[in-house]
């Protein structure tokens, strides 16, 4: 760890287990099901989270398919906008069979 990051955040020091663990602070591993609540992911998250590429995400980015917010130099993927790219909804899309063209 360098020491820049150490003035920054002095929280990032500590590598002592938190208390009634074998883990250090801060780098358990979200527990299952926890990724699906969240509000917003990093797009290495989202890409884990989805099964598609890291690539494919930031190319769909720039072309304006994926919306996603910018926090200082990190791009955030809110479940919404993963929802949307998906087309992920409540709401189940219902095809209906012998209508060609319409």
């Amino acid at each position: 760890m360098s020491t820049r990051n150490q003035r920054r955040d002095p929280d990032l020091r500590s590598t002592a287990a938190a208390p009634g663990t074998a883990e250090p602070a801060g780098t358990a591993e979200p527990e299952a099901g926890q990724e699906a609540t969240r509000l917003a992911y990093s797009v290495d998250e989202a890409a884990r989270l989805t099964g598609l590429s890291r690539d494919l995400l930031y190319d769909q980015m720039r072309r304006g398919n994926l919306a996603y917010i910018k926090v200082g130099r990190r791009r955030l993927i809110t479940r919404r906008h993963l929802e949307q790219f998906l087309d992920i909804g409540p709401e189940p899309v219902i095809y209906q069979a012998g209508r060609a063209g319409s």
